[in-house]
């Protein structure tokens, strides 16, 4: 196994996520106010720091570090945005329990394989699943059209139908941490 699944499981080994940080800008053209979402990068946010995850390449693979703070000055759409840029929060419209944090319980990071790695290529995260304690889980699609495309186990599920064929799949449970 190469170590993708590992390193993402070790920037969520022992922190809670606390929510799901979404940039884009307001739209002030209407009467109404509208938020545009340009998930091109997406934050989770820990207990302490960050995870940031971006949409790399041709779009085509997803990345993941950790950081301190949410910063979008490497991404050009949203560098040189007009409008107001804003992060929005997408944990509870995600997850929708009431719920504060999530211990991450299982990453799933779908890799290319040798199919689509071309044999000398360094493999990298087509997809990504995190699932978290309360049965809740995050799929990040970073070849959507718009960015990276979040959604759910059902999500998932239809993702690896349609492009797990060109992936390996890496799976890692982190340590819980504990309540204190």
């Amino acid at each position: 196994m190469s170590s993708m699944a590992r390193e993402v499981a070790s920037m969520l080994t022992g922190r809670r996520v606390r929510d799901v940080l979404v940039p884009g800008w307001i739209d002030r053209d209407d009467s109404v106010p509208e938020f545009r979402p340009q998930p091109l990068v997406v934050w989770l946010r820990l207990d302490e720091g960050l995870v940031r995850l971006a949409s790399e390449g041709q779009y085509d693979h997803l990345t993941a570090r950790r950081v301190t703070a949410a910063d979008w000055s490497d991404v050009e759409l949203l560098a040189e945005a007009e409008d107001e840029v804003v992060l929005a929060s997408y944990g509870e419209q995600l997850f929708g329990d009431g719920r504060d944090e999530w211990n991450c319980t299982a990453v799933r990071a779908y890799v290319s394989g040798p199919r689509h790695a071309g044999g000398t290529r360094t493999p990298v995260i087509r997809g990504l699943a995190l699932d978290f304690a309360g049965g809740r889980s995050l799929f990040l699609d970073p070849a959507w059209t718009f960015g990276i495309r979040m959604g759910n186990r059902a999500d998932e599920a239809d993702w690896v139908v349609k492009h797990g064929g060109d992936t390996v799949l890496e799976s890692l449970r982190p340590p819980v941490p504990a309540h204190g």
